[in-house]
């Protein structure tokens, strides 16, 4: 998702430098060397010095580390004086991260949270049916990100995870926090199950931990929001093969001896998955397509009114990155470019759906390649 950001950055008119900070120096040289004909200067940089002298003199920083950094990264932007966005916080950091508040607030800084996909994109789905409905009142905003396989697989086929295997262990391990009749209340992962009609086939979606229960309810508690819930359909490729994970105990934090040694079968598993993924192994299925659907419903002039959003993702035509990095890593490089240029609607630490004016982030996704499909029902 990282090198995504770095070549939406690169390409983007107006961006002069762009600087990864990477532990692995020689991957991130290997990527600023790829994209060095965009546009944009690439600086890469190793984790050997200290995070602010890496970061001085950005006008913003996108962290794609993982939501386990984030802090240290906004504490890292508040000493440079730095814009900050990320792909998630995972429910209990994003809200965490509202600590910070004040302190960017006071520094005329913007911190936009949880700006991926889902969550992200999903966020700004949600204010964009708000919009588009003209809501005074907002009851519930229903959130599902399925994907419609584009061919059936085999479980001997090489794996790797889509995104972050912490975060796939996480959402298929932790209980699922849901905003529901005005508080949040958690529940089994994997619960809630609903299915979901797209075009090419219907999708089971499940309860799973994310931010979007942390952010919405707190950007929307003056429209009286009353519900807030998540729902992930993965691809059977990822699903099946996770809860097999799951159900062998590989993803337990219950240590087992191994020759004396003591070790987290969850950690092993992790370590093992984000290797499949460093070395680019993975289940392809170039006829996938993703779907993001956000069913935002309340009331306009005291009449109910529903809008559901969805916006469709495939592998991009130039065959470079796959649809799910691509739609998770060109947000964010929208949105750092939003609040580089002076245009966050908002200073201080909020979900997306606050900072970022609609218009223009949708004309920016537009010109990507991926444009909502909106339906309103009175």
């Amino acid at each position: 998702m990282g090198s995504v950001t770095v070549a939406d950055l690169a390409a983007s008119a107006g961006v002069t430098e762009v600087v990864i900070v990477d532990p692995d120096l020689e991957r991130a040289r290997a990527l600023a060397d790829r994209m060095a004909s965009r546009g944009a200067q690439i600086v890469a940089r190793g984790t050997d010095v200290p995070l602010v002298e890496s970061l001085a003199g950005c006008a913003a920083v996108v962290n794609a580390s993982g939501h386990a950094h984030n802090i240290a990264v906004m504490e890292a932007c508040l000493a440079v004086g730095s814009h900050y966005t990320d792909l998630g916080g995972l429910f209990h950091v994003a809200v965490r991260q509202y600590e910070w508040n004040d302190r960017f607030a006071d520094a005329g800084l913007t911190a936009t949270l949880s700006m991926g996909s889902a969550p992200g994109l999903t966020n700004l789905l949600a204010a964009r049916g708000i919009e588009l409905g003209q809501m005074d009142t907002v009851e519930s905003i229903e959130i599902a990100d399925a994907v419609v396989p584009g061919r059936a697989y085999h479980p001997s086929e090489p794996y790797g995870p889509p995104y972050a295997a912490l975060t796939l262990i996480e959402e298929y391990t932790a209980p699922a926090p849901q905003f529901v009749d005005g508080a949040i209340d958690f529940f089994p992962a994997g619960s809630g199950a609903r299915t979901y009609a797209f075009p090419g086939g219907d999708v089971e979606c499940v309860y799973t931990i994310h931010s979007e229960p942390a952010t919405l309810p707190r950007s929307y508690a003056d429209r009286g929001i009353q519900r807030v819930e998540w729902r992930l359909g993965l691809a059977p490729a990822d699903h099946v093969r996770l809860l097999s994970f799951v159900a062998s105990g590989l993803a337990s934090d219950e240590p087992v001896t191994i020759d004396g040694v003591s070790v987290k079968p969850a950690d092993v598993l992790i370590a093992v998955l984000a290797r499949q993924a460093r070395n680019e192994i993975a289940t392809p299925d170039p006829g996938a397509i993703e779907w993001f659907r956000v069913i935002t419903s309340g009331t306009r002039n005291g009449s109910g009114v529903t809008v559901t959003c969805d916006v469709e993702v495939t592998d991009p035509p130039s065959g470079e990155f796959s649809g799910g990095a691509w739609v998770t890593g060109v947000p964010p490089s929208i949105a750092a470019q939003i609040m580089a240029s002076g245009r966050a609607l908002l200073t201080g630490v909020h979900g997306p759906e606050l900072t970022m004016p609609l218009d223009l982030f949708f004309a920016e996704l537009a010109g990507r390649g991926m444009i909502p499909l909106d339906r309103i029902d009175d």
